[in-house]
């Protein structure tokens, strides 16, 4: 009995959905300030909630010719990030966390300064970390319930006809 238990409950945590969790990328050349820089675009496939924030690299280092390259970056200081026209409810400036987000394509956009102190100046790497993951909807959570109900009906007629 304990098995089947078990195997229920796993049954349920799938049906919840799993989270996916990436990041997005884009180089800024923009001088001391950017206002709505885009950042990328978040993919949603169903209702979810969505969380994460924007960063901005160091440095960056490549490899030309054999020889291996590293500079020095602005530092960057952001005064807000935005997701589509979805309403924020991560009060902090470089992060953002939406519940029950609709299914579509979302553009991440940040505003913020350069402090002119990389090798470059005026130029900065920013980019999105964020993670997706599925809210059920009523219908799981019915279906899910009706189950647990046949399991339980199930297991006390076989408790009563032994």
């Amino acid at each position: 009995m304990k098995i089947k238990i078990a195997a229920v409950a796993a049954a349920a945590l799938m049906l919840v959905g799993a989270a996916k969790a990436d990041t997005i990328y884009a180089p800024s050349f923009s001088g001391t300030s950017f206002t709505d820089l885009v950042i990328g675009t978040i993919e949603i496939n169903g209702l979810s909630d969505l969380v994460g924030n924007v960063f901005a690299a160091d440095s960056v280092s490549f490899n030309m010719g054999g020889n291996q390259l590293s500079f020095t970056l602005d530092k960057v200081t952001f005064s807000g990030a935005s997701v589509g026209a979805l309403v924020d409810i991560d009060a902090s400036a470089n992060g953002f966390s939406f519940k029950n987000v609709a299914a579509g394509s979302y553009v991440v956009k940040a505003s913020g300064t350069l402090d002119g102190s990389g090798q470059f100046n005026k130029a900065a790497f920013i980019g999105a970390n964020y993670s997706v993951s599925a809210v059920p909807e009523p219908e799981t959570y019915a279906l899910m319930l009706a189950g647990l109900a046949a399991v339980g009906f199930v297991a006390r007629r076989r408790k009563i006809s032994a």
